[in-house]
């Protein structure tokens, strides 16, 4: 069978593409058209007139393999989307040799981009321009149509009705909070949107277990820097009968989490009372409240401290994430995440250590991480060796030197769904 369209699924680009093919289809796009492959060779052998990629900066080495191999063996046209895209446009199409670079949100783009192509006979003209959120090269000329929005992407389903896809929901998108070594606000929009509740029930009895995708789950039904625990407690009531039906009911735990603040009394009572939920991942990131204020967290380490209590007190296994070798770090900073760690470690809980990484289009992007103490390095060392602690830590400080190298090499200045990113390195 002939395909006009190949879609490039890896496990990290999983649940974005799910619910691109599901906005894809619910436009009228047709999907006995799209090869859906995570085999690289199966795409070629099959020649799409197009394939679509999205990925993040730490595959960038592997994205630039696959598409020499591509153009090695047929002609397609190459549309790439995700973060990195977004930040590094110009990169994404000179540097790893795709055509184009969706910009921002995809849903309506990446079908207005579809059908354009198949009238213009998928070569790359000026009717392109005609088409919101895209990034390509006219001869020698780059051309940016804008930065693509959605405001209510709920209304775009979850999940293809014609492809057997199925992922963690979506349920919400945006946040207020703007870290600064985090992505989500900058592509995102500093606004939450949910999607609504009739819907989120609707699509969740696909799922055998129910899991959701947002940045902040307890800020479920709120513009996102405020708690309303009324809305959250909504949505858990109403997925009850999917409940009753034998389905399981993840809450604030992977691929989500939770902001500490945000984990009170009440909030935990919720998870108890209409969840399944036994590993609550909580966004912790430093020990140091001047560590937390440089890297605009918001919350305090008290908050941090009460959540795992909290937690712990119903029954509930806190999962703290950490981020070591932040840009402008002290050893004494870091001596207070250890302690931190210890603390958790020793009250039943359990700690993610990751280790920081410059990521284009955040305001950390050209910033150092700082060395790791030898204390830092000790502490984690052992706690891994035993099992006490999970996360990617060290395979990532390899991964920080190539973004590092990266950025200082091609950096330009990224699109943003906010305007101007804030550079503060």
């Amino acid at each position: 069978m002939d395909y006009e369209v190949a879609v490039r699924i890896t496990r990290r680009n999983h649940n974005a593409f799910v619910h691109l093919l599901a906005a894809l289809e619910s436009q009228g796009y047709d999907l006995s058209n799209v090869l859906v492959s995570n085999n690289l060779d199966e795409i070629i052998e099959k020649r799409p007139k197009v394939i679509l990629y999205s990925f993040y900066s730490q595959e960038v080495d592997t994205v630039k393999k696959e598409v020499e191999k591509i153009r090695k063996n047929i002609n397609a046209i190459l549309v790439a989307g995700g973060y990195h895209a977004i930040a590094m446009p110009k990169h994404t199409l000179k540097v790893l040799g795709f055509d184009i670079a969706v910009i921002g949100e995809g849903e309506e783009a990446l079908y207005d981009l579809l059908t354009k192509l198949r009238k213009t006979n998928y070569t790359i003209t000026k009717d392109l321009t005609e088409v919101r959120g895209l990034a390509f090269y006219l001869g020698d000329e780059f051309v940016f149509t804008g930065f693509a929005k959605v405001e209510d992407f709920w209304k775009f389903p979850p999940y293809p009705e014609g492809l057997k896809l199925i992922s963690p929901m979506e349920i919400s998108r945006g946040c207020p909070f703007g870290c600064y070594y985090c992505q989500t606000p900058y592509a995102k929009g500093f606004r939450m949107r949910h999607r609504p509740i009739d819907q989120i029930v609707k699509y969740s009895k696909r799922m055998k277990d129910m899991r959701y995708i947002t940045p902040n789950a307890f800020a479920y039904g709120s513009p996102g820097g405020i708690l309303k625990i009324e809305k959250v407690e909504a949505l858990l009531r109403a997925l009850q009968p999917l409940r009753r039906e034998g389905r399981r009911l993840f809450y604030g735990t992977f691929p989500s989490e939770v902001r500490p603040e945000f984990v009170t009394r009440e909030t935990v009572e919720l998870l108890v009372k209409y969840t399944d939920t036994k590993r609550l991942a909580i966004g912790a990131q430093s020990g140091d409240d001047k560590m937390l204020k440089a890297m605009h967290r918001v919350h305090r380490v008290e908050h941090v401290i009460n959540a795992v209590e909290l937690s712990l007190e119903y029954g509930i296994t806190p999962v703290v994430d950490f981020i070591v070798g932040l840009p402008g770090e002290t050893e004494e900073m870091q001596r207070k995440s250890i302690e931190l760690m210890k603390w958790i470690i020793k009250k039943g809980g359990k700690v993610r250590a990751h280790y920081f990484m410059p990521l284009p289009g955040t305001p950390w992007a050209k910033c150092k991480p700082s060395p790791l103490s030898e204390e830092m390095k000790k502490f984690l060392g052992r706690m891994a060796a035993e099992g006490k602690i999970e996360g990617a830590w060290g395979i990532q400080i390899e991964t920080s030197r190539k973004l590092q190298k990266l950025i200082e090499e091609f950096y330009e200045e990224p699109f943003s769904y906010v305007g101007k990113v804030k550079e503060i390195c």
